[in-house]
């Protein structure tokens, strides 16, 4: 390809297994084309952003690490991803009570580091997956140009972009996004994905640091300042065509309330900010056209997302929940207003190797059209 571009991956918890499938189905159309500068950078945020870290540690063979990133998910086990014994949750779930209440306690002890979930178990998952040495490799060789994860920094409620590069580098700095040149490691992915009060913050230089999606509004800004004029996006809802006529009518209990919340923290920017690159190529166009200058360059993007609703695979697959967290779901209301949410912590080997092959055949079905954006220069 002429033009540089780059790999951009959203946040979504388990969603994340579909974003896996959409990157083989990827490779085996660059494969047929000879090209594979589309994974040359790659740029994740929360589940995204594990997805990216494996595939920067192994860009040199993405066959190998393509496949090995779609069983993992295939196989993944809520156990692989937090700790799912009684006494471990039920332990987390009083002190960030006693913590929300703040009443009888110090501000020392309303001020710990409390979530619901103990996720040593994923920092085990991350660190399987030849992290900080085979980027560092990749990056040498020349078959990797740069690496972004996203994350929320929660002194400043900045987002911070970690870039790992060997390219000449410019940092980035606006209003509440700023970026910062760094080698990562599994710590910055675990900061990335750390869900508010589910995941714990991860500590970073001193810096303690939450889910890259809460303070995302332009999700595709490191790709671009990175120099793409080519992104290809993988999100992870899907778009139904959904009016208050059509939709059925749910009650607001808890569950739904958070379903809307984690939907608009996951979801939403990445939407929004391909509407804005839209818009800002239309005016870009529109200034070329009236024979004026501007440095601004239109930037081409393709979106891929689900043909089908996760939360409805999700809700065929809640009683596959572990017993604790199961009985956590129940508490919040029924399983179709909790069903987003529900997507989104289902770590379940047979819904995620039914998002794998839903992504793989999302991506695979629309060939024509990805082969088009990936040659057009």
């Amino acid at each position: 390809m002429a033009k540089k571009s780059a790999l951009v991956m959203s946040g979504g918890g388990a969603r994340g297994a579909y974003q896996a499938g959409c990157v083989r189905g990827l490779y085996e159309i660059c494969e047929e084309l000879g090209d594979f500068s589309i994974f040359r950078t790659l740029c994740g945020v929360s589940a995204g952003s594990i997805n990216a870290y494996h595939l920067a540690a192994g860009t040199h063979k993405l066959d190998q690490s393509t496949q090995l990133l779609c069983n993992t998910w295939r196989k993944l086990t809520a156990e692989q991803v937090f700790r799912t014994d009684y006494s471990s949750i039920t332990r987390n779930a009083f002190k960030l009570m006693r913590t929300l209440s703040l009443s009888g306690f110090s501000s020392r002890q309303a001020g710990r580091i409390v979530a619901l979930l103990n996720t040593n178990p994923l920092r085990e998952l991350i660190s399987a997956g030849g992290g900080t040495a085979g980027i560092r490799k990749n990056l040498q060789n020349g078959v990797l140009e740069a690496l972004s994860v996203t994350a929320t920094d929660y002194s400043t409620s900045f987002s911070v972009s970690f870039v790992h590069t060997a390219q000449a580098f410019k940092d980035w700095a606006s209003d509440n996004r700023v970026s910062v040149q760094t080698e990562i490691s599994d710590e910055h992915i675990m900061a990335s994905s750390a869900i508010p009060v589910f995941f714990p913050p991860a500590l970073i230089s001193g810096r303690y640091y939450g889910d890259g999606s809460l303070r995302n509004s332009a999700p595709l800004s490191p790709a671009i300042h990175l120099g793409a004029e080519k992104v290809f996006v993988i999100g992870v809802r899907n778009w139904a065509n959904v009016s208050l006529e059509s939709s059925r009518k749910l009650h607001p209990s808890l569950g739904r309330i958070v379903s809307v919340l984690i939907n608009s923290i996951f979801v939403d920017s990445i939407e929004s900010d391909l509407e804005r690159v839209q818009l800002i190529n239309q005016s870009v166009e529109a200034i070329k056209n009236a024979n004026g200058n501007t440095s601004l360059r239109p930037i081409e993007t393709f979106y891929v997302h689900p043909s089908q609703d996760p939360a409805e695979l999700a809700m065929e697959r809640a009683d596959d929940l572990p017993k604790i967290i199961k009985f956590l779901f129940e508490g919040l209301g029924t399983p179709e207003e909790s069903a987003e949410l529900l997507s989104y912590f289902l770590f379940d080997s047979t819904y995620c190797a039914q998002l794998v092959e839903l992504g793989r055949k999302d991506t695979l079905d629309q060939k024509e059209r990805i082969v088009q954006f990936l040659i057009s220069d």
